[in-house]
């Protein structure tokens, strides 16, 4: 049978589907204030975090309440009763008194701004031109990035008309204007002779015409716009009537994390305990609820409600998880990559021409730090027996023996080597330095694909940096400028064999 020039990549999968019902495909969509309670275990309310007691017990309906699960190893969960360590923690939710702009959806909100009326909330298309693009956009199988640019042909076709085509009023342009604000100037398009009129009548109204046609739309005028929109429009937004609504995209409840993720740290300095970030911001957006709801109770102007608004905008624009995820200080970059293990060494790397691709370099220092537990035979003790006279100090040599049968090691740096060296038999396990041919794992960070470690055979030189050469530092993404590489010694064969086969550098 004659080899195949080309086979279909998924034909196993499309073998698997018509056997299995399996899922074909996950959709992603906007969480909505309904969801967020019903995924909720409590409303929190309470602007204290603890009770005025000695024991320093959670409030009740505060943002540190038990029901949202523990931090602490001697305290349980008082929603599903189980420990810190079984517990995965349970959600809670903040009603705000003033929806605010999301900071992750800002963009969004005036992209759909730049497509709808700004009086009746359609999409300023003619019906002719709304009928053609509803019929590409609800095509399934067109692509994604066709899909992109055809929401771009959209909006730029949707911003170019200044009066509505179903309620006749004014649209001009949609702006951010200053920080996670929205200006809509809604006569931009209207030329100042149509006020030439009012301006013999009035001679101050020309200082005041340019800043008069700008109106700030708060999140308040915003979601009620995002509320009108039709559900025949929906599509023409590229988004899905059932996975998440336009006003979903405004924030008028708030999720509250459990407490495992942001927990409580007891302070050993002074009585009381060190709260997360999240708590604390928490925490400020109830108190600012209370805040904006006597203001309202007493009457207070309206300038200062919207200070408090503003500063409640402000709070709801915080740090999320993502956040702590992602970038150089992120728990995977910052706390998770750089672990350093046993059996590793790292230093300066730098180029030597006359080593193989396949060769790496080992200062002998490394070297002797280095160990490979190999096993005692017929065929090597000679060579175990002088490797164990060496000693620690001198390379080749050993740092530990390991009698068969027993769990302790003889460390060689002291005792009597000869004797030791006498009594070796098969069996035995020799801790031997790092030697020429060993296959090692060689490492530099960050690690971006699978060609960024692969193994090398050691050569053990002098001085004290890796030496590789210049061919190899194309995956490794190497410069000689200071950079640094690690190097790993494999403990058994397995990983040895594993090692040279699959990822060695030829």
């Amino acid at each position: 049978m004659p080899k195949e020039q080309f086979r279909e990549t998924d034909c196993i999968r499309k073998m698997y589907a018509y056997h299995l019902n399996y899922v074909s495909n996950v959709s992603f969509g906007l969480q909505s204030p309904q969801e967020m309670q019903q995924q909720a275990h409590i409303h929190v309310v309470a602007k204290s975090l603890y009770n005025q007691d000695i024991q320093r017990t959670p409030i009740a309906y505060g943002v540190l309440d038990r029901r949202m699960g523990t931090s602490q190893k001697n305290s349980n969960c008082t929603t599903c009763g189980k420990g810190l360590s079984d517990c995965v923690g349970h959600f809670g939710y903040i009603d705000l008194e003033l929806p605010v702009f999301h900071v992750g959806y800002f963009r969004s909100v005036i992209n759909i701004l730049q497509t709808i009326c700004k009086s009746c909330s359609h999409v300023l298309l003619p019906p002719a031109e709304k009928k053609n693009f509803k019929a590409k956009v609800k095509n399934p199988d067109i692509p994604y990035l066709a899909k992109k640019a055809l929401r771009k042909k959209i909006q730029d076709r949707a911003k170019k008309i200044n009066i509505c085509p179903y309620c006749k009023a004014h649209n001009g342009v949609i702006k951010k204007f200053g920080m996670l604000k929205i200006v809509h100037e809604k006569y931009r398009h209207v030329k100042k002779a149509e006020f030439s009129d009012a301006v013999e009548a009035n001679p101050e109204v020309e200082s005041v015409l340019a800043n008069a046609s700008a109106h700030i739309l708060n999140p308040l005028e915003v979601l009620h716009l995002l509320e009108r929109i039709p559900d025949e429009d929906v599509p023409l937004l590229l988004m899905h009537p059932d996975s998440g609504r336009p006003q979903d995209l405004i924030l008028q409840r708030l999720p509250v994390p459990p407490l495992c993720i942001r927990p409580s740290v007891v302070s050993d300095v002074k009585m009381g305990t060190n709260e997360d970030d999240l708590t604390m911001k928490l925490t400020e957006i109830v108190f600012l609820n209370d805040v904006i709801v006597k203001h309202r109770q007493s009457g207070a102007k309206v300038q200062m409600i919207n200070e408090d608004w503003d500063f409640l905008q402000l709070q709801c624009a915080l740090r999320g998880f993502v956040q702590r995820l992602k970038g150089k200080q992120g728990r995977f970059r910052g706390n998770l990559s750089g672990k350093r293990v046993d059996f590793s060494s790292r230093t300066v790397i730098s180029p030597d021409p006359n080593l193989r691709i396949d060769q790496v370099g080992v200062p002998v220092h490394i070297a002797k730090i280095l160990t490979y537990p190999q096993k005692v035979n017929k065929a090597n003790i000679e060579l175990m027996r002088k490797l164990v006279m060496n000693g620690v100090d001198v390379h080749p040599g050993a740092n530990f023996v390991e009698i068969q049968g027993t769990a302790f090691k003889k460390f060689l740096k002291y005792g009597n080597r000869k004797k030791i060296a006498q009594e070796l038999k098969p069996g035995d396990i020799v801790e031997r330095h790092l030697m020429d041919d060993d296959i090692v794992l060689f490492n530099r960070q960050p690690s971006l694909h699978k060609l960024s470690i692969m193994s090398h055979r050691a050569k053990v030189l002098e001085h004290r940096t890796f030496r590789f050469n210049e061919c190899v530092c194309n995956p490794y993404n190497a410069d000689f400028d200071g950079d640094e590489m690690n190097l790993h010694l494999p403990q058994t064969e397995e990983a040895r064999a594993e090692a040279l086969i699959l990822m060695g550098v030829s």
